[in-house]
């Protein structure tokens, strides 16, 4: 019964409690080359930036500068953009890989990868937001554990 009462207890809190926005997107580039990316920002941003304003991690594999030579926040080189407007789901980066030395340079949805001063990739890319469960997906779920457990523990007990 007191398993029960802290259930209740716990989906009344998550019902309560507002679902922030989704803070991981995917990133979809097509054209010459193709690759995908991810990026998260603290989810309450509007204009996120650079690390530690709003922007908290950013991956974009594309031909050669893919897997451990990916672009990311880390340790590449960082141009004068790389921020995301969440009200437009609108990103822009410009990076020089400090794995490969090449320059990835994202704007308006159309990217650019160039070498040694070279264009060696262009196309256009998409930001698509990872979806949010909903707060009544959440509370089935609890509730269906919360089952299982009771339901273990009576079996349990008479066993």
């Amino acid at each position: 019964m007191r398993s029960l009462f802290l259930l209740l207890a716990l989906c009344v809190v998550l019902l309560s409690v507002p679902l922030r926005a989704s803070d991981i997107s995917d990133i979809t580039l097509t054209g010459s080359l193709s690759g995908n990316g991810m990026f998260s920002t603290d989810g309450i941003c509007s204009l996120c930036q650079f690390p530690g304003a709003g922007l908290l991690s950013l991956t974009i594999n594309i031909g050669p500068d893919s897997g451990t030579d990916a672009f990311d926040l880390s340790d590449d080189s960082l141009g004068t953009i790389k921020l995301y407007q969440r009200p437009t789901n609108t990103l822009g980066y410009q990076g020089t890989n400090s794995e490969t030395n090449d320059f990835l340079d994202m704007e308006l949805n159309v990217w650019f990868l160039t070498r040694a001063g070279s264009t060696i990739g262009s196309g256009t890319y998409s930001v698509t937001p990872a979806p949010v469960p909903e707060p009544a997906s959440l509370i089935l779920l609890i509730t269906g554990v919360a089952l299982i457990v009771l339901s273990l523990r009576r079996w349990r007990r008479h066993a």
